[in-house]
C-alpha cells in the first residue's frame, strides 16, 4: 500500500521557497519595525564608509533593502511570480554579498552563497513546485491529490 498524499519533490521545493521567504520577511521587518533611519544611518553607511562605495548610493539602497526583502518573503511565501520573486531573490542575495565583499565579511559572504545556491536550486527546478497560489484557470501540472490504494 501506498500513500500518495503529496509528492515528496514539490513538496521539499515548497519547503525550501518557504524558508527563503521566512528568512526575507523578518528580514525585512525586522529593519521597518527597528526603524529603517536607524538600521541605514545607525548601521549601513557607517559600516560601508571606508568603501568605494558613495553614502547616498549606500542611503538609498539602505531604505529600498527591508521593503524589497518584506515583498520578496510574501512572494515567496505564497508562491506570487515564483520565478521571478527567486530570481531577484537571488540577484539580492549576491547585492548583500558584494557589500559583505567589500568590508571583509567572509563569513557572511559564505552564509549567503549558501542562500544563494538554494536560491538558484529553487529556480533551477521551479517546475516541480507545484505548491503555490494559482489563477482559477491555471491547471494543476498533475493530480498530486490523497489516494491512499
Amino acid at each position: 500500500m501506498k500513500c500518495c498524499c503529496m509528492d515528496g519533490k514539490s513538496a521539499g521545493l515548497a519547503v525550501g521557497r518557504w524558508a527563503l521567504g521566512v528568512l526575507f520577511f523578518f528580514a525585512g521587518l525586522g529593519k521597518i519595525m527597528g526603524g529603517v533611519g536607524g538600521f541605514v544611518s545607525g548601521y549601513l553607511v557607517p559600516a560601508y564608509s571606508k568603501t568605494f562605495l558613495p553614502a547616498t548610493l549606500v542611503t538609498a539602497y539602505g531604505y529600498a533593502l527591508p521593503w524589497v526583502e518584506l515583498v520578496l518573503g510574501v512572494g515567496l511565501i505564497l508562491g506570487i511570480c515564483r520565478n521571478c520573486m527567486l530570481f531577484t531573490t537571488a540577484l539580492t542575495l549576491l547585492s548583500l554579498a558584494f557589500g559583505k565583499m567589500l568590508v571583509q565579511d567572509h563569513t557572511t559572504v559564505a552564509n549567503i552563497f549558501l542562500y544563494l545556491i538554494l536560491a538558484v536550486i529553487l529556480l533551477i527546478k521551479g517546475d516541480d513546485d507545484t505548491w503555490r497560489l494559482r489563477r482559477k484557470s491555471e491547471p494543476d501540472k498533475k493530480d498530486t491529490g490523497c489516494c491512499c490504494n
